[in-house]
């Protein structure tokens, strides 16, 4: 028999875990080594433990180095999945502080989008533990057909940089050829025997030990990166954070006809414990969990007939749970999805029994409810510019770490590349927010079924400032969309609006301006007749101001204002004071300018609204188009939130508090990813909001 050892190593990936825990286990230091998988792993059809895959690899650990001291750890529980593991991975695996963690779901998991995702999710949780432990995979496969879900695990070893081995690659070949019949290795075509069981394991430990080694080909050589941090994810990974809700720590809002099972667990496989049993047509129970993605867990049995119960969220059907199990080989732990990537927050699961037969031998046993998904803010990192008309107030009033005393702007939230935001924190940390964007559209809700985008937008669409104007700003005017995807390169136009957040008791903006026709126009333009063109307007602190395209506007000295924009960076200059930059004056837009200014301006008394004095504990709409909808909020308390927007932006004024459980403070900036339907702010403090 010759097994093509070399082809089943499919990725020598970062070694650098493996390889820490091969020196220690060579100096004689104390291991723990574990496996998290289905039935396979768990040793289904070895005739004794110790020749199960999993005991075979631990053996050749401890034949290796045989001056350590290793502990085993066996957590592979039948019939499961990775969406099991991401929520059973903490309590199985990790609690044991495992050094070396082997983790396969390939015949478990189908090869779809959906295990993509939760495969992640498990490897993820495994590799973020606080004690780093060294993790690599393999790839089982059926032996009738050859199928698995390598070809979507791969892509998350290769991802994540870690090993992995195939057995579709070095024993399915043997089977193709003839070399070898199924029932020599497989009674089932899916777990092996006692033989199969050991070919799995030579191909797991051929590849640990060229690790070991160091003798993988020069191609294969990994890439020699330092430090614990993640990749951003390839999916959006709404199964990392499971938690699974057994009766110990479940919130049973009502209960109906079921009765708690408080027999003890004593070991993992030992899964129908810690549930609730229900024998009666009619028996509700209904829990309160938090999450975008929820799953209940169920026994089916062989021994029929059993009960059938229907699952609800919200009050909305959303499975069948047929407790009866059509097979010979023994009950099944059955996870049935209720809801995936639906609104995130706080959602009340309900289970009653449908159908109860008199006959049934045993009750319907209810083993767990799982949430996932319970979606974090993207905390952004903003951008500066620093201008010649800035001044210090970014750093002293809001104490954002920007050097300098001509910081002009804070681009809180933004994907423009003249000034791009960066995710703060969280499994996205380090990213762009335009390469979030494109990488991850359904955290903005812009991902329809089919894979393709829903929102009409080819970027992201708004952009979020603070200004300080220390002096004046340019006299200026932006195009709208249709000028500016004509003369600009493709560029959004530029709709804005401001909210002052302090002035000057004499504070004024420049809004509109004098002209009554366009001949008017260009000639206090060209002629420089700024006394007559330019048109003030007082303002005072609390008043929202909307810029529409077209209009002449400027910031004048001494205004602290938050900007709510499209995304764009295009302005057009029409006066500057003859002010010198770097010795010369700055770039006028005259001919431009002409072009795209509305004439004549919009009254004086339209342009200006105050929200001063907006009611606490309230969501006040201040301004809502086509491109953005913006509103105040003031806190003293709590106030809750129905969001229907694909995302939200919140910039923080003043104060602090928290955004459903996640602290903010004054300068903060975030956006509240798609499916945050129920937005709950509590505290004292000041927020703008907006969306699109």
């Amino acid at each position: 028999m010759n097994i093509d050892y070399e082809s089943g190593i499919k990725n020598i990936g970062n070694t650098r875990r493996l390889k820490d825990a091969f020196a220690r286990a060579e100096r004689g230091e104390s291991l723990t080594i574990a496996f998290l998988g289905g039935s396979i792993t768990q040793g289904s059809l070895a005739s004794r433990p110790e020749l199960c895959y999993a005991a075979r690899v631990f053996a050749w650990w401890e034949e290796t180095f045989p001056k350590a001291k290793f502990t085993f750890i066996n957590a592979g529980i039948g019939a499961t999945d990775s969406q099991f593991g991401c929520a059973r991975a903490a309590e199985d695996v990790l609690s044991y502080k495992p050094d070396v963690i082997s983790v396969e779901y390939a015949v478990n998991d189908m090869s779809t989008e959906h295990f993509l995702e939760t495969f992640e999710g498990v490897v993820r949780k495994l590799l973020s533990a606080d004690n780093s432990p060294a993790v690599y995979t393999f790839y089982n496969v059926c032996y009738d057909n050859g199928s698995s879900a390598e070809l979507m695990h791969s892509k998350i070893a290769r991802h994540y940089n870690i090993p992995a081995f195939s057995m579709q690659s070095t024993i399915y070949p043997l089977l193709l050829s003839g070399e070898i019949e199924n029932r020599e290795i497989t009674p089932d075509d899916l777990h092996p025997n006692d033989r199969g069981h050991e070919m799995v394991a030579s191909v797991i430990t051929y590849g640990l030990d060229k690790i070991r080694k160091g003798e993988f080909s020069k191609e294969k050589e990994p890439e020699r990166l330092e430090g614990a941090k993640l990749p951003a994810p390839l999916t959006a990974n709404a199964y990392e954070d499971s938690v699974r809700y057994r009766n110990k720590n479940a919130d049973v809002v009502s209960c109906e006809g079921w009765e708690v099972d408080e027999a003890p667990q004593d070991h993992i496989t030992d899964i129908f414990k810690n549930g609730w049993t229900a024998t009666k047509k009619g028996a509700k129970i209904s829990f309160k969990v938090k999450g975008s993605c929820i799953g209940v867990q169920y026994r089916r049995t062989i021994k029929l007939p059993a009960p059938v119960a229907v699952a609800k969220v919200d009050g909305e059907e959303k499975a069948t749970l047929n407790a009866n199990f059509d097979e010979t080989w023994g009950d099944k732990l059955c996870l049935d999805t209720l809801l995936d990537h639906g609104d995130a927050g706080e959602h009340i699961v309900e289970i009653e029994i449908v159908d109860a037969p008199e006959k049934s031998e045993l009750p319907f046993y209810l083993v767990s409810v799982i949430a996932s998904g319970n979606l974090k803010p993207l905390y952004l990192k903003p951008a500066f510019a620093h201008t010649i008309w800035g001044g210090e107030r970014l750093r002293t009033d809001y104490g954002y770490d920007e050097p300098g005393d001509d910081i002009g702007e804070c681009w809180g939230i933004s994907a423009h590349k003249n000034g791009e935001g960066i995710i703060a924190c969280g499994q996205f940390a380090g990213m762009k927010l335009s390469e979030l964007w494109e990488s991850h559209p359904e955290l903005f809700g812009n991902k329809a079924p089919d894979g393709s985008r829903k929102l009409p937008y080819d970027r992201f669409p708004l952009l979020t400032k603070i200004i300080d104007a220390k002096a004046d700003l340019s006299i200026q005017v932006h195009p709208d969309d249709e000028y500016a995807k004509v003369n600009e390169n493709g560029s959004f136009g530029k709709t804005e609006c401001w909210y002052v957040l302090d002035c000057p008791e004499d504070g004024s903006l420049v809004i509109g301006h004098n002209a009554k026709d366009k001949a008017e126009l260009e000639d206090m333009i060209r002629g420089g007749k700024w006394d007559k063109f330019i048109r003030e307007v007082p303002v005072k602190k609390g008043d929202f101001i909307q810029i529409d395209p077209g209009t002449v506007h400027a910031i004048k000295g001494g205004i602290l204002l938050l900007e709510t924009q499209q995304n764009s960076d295009i302005t057009y200059r029409v006066y500057d004071y003859d002010r010198l930059q770097n010795g010369k004056p700055r770039e006028l837009h005259i001919d431009k300018s002409i072009d795209v200014i509305t004439v004549p301006a919009k009254s004086a008394e339209e342009a200006v609204v105050n929200f001063a004095e907006a009611p606490v504990n309230a969501v006040t709409q201040m301004y809502s188009c086509k491109y953005y909808t913006v509103s105040k909020v003031n806190v003293d308390g709590c106030v809750e939130y129905e969001n229907r927007a694909p995302f939200l932006c919140v910039s923080v004024l003043e104060g602090d508090g928290e955004i459903s459980g996640f602290k903010v403070n004054k300068g903060n900036h975030l956006i509240l990813p798609s499916g945050w339907a129920k937005v709950l702010f509590s505290g004292k403090m000041e927020l703008i909001i907006s969306h699109v």
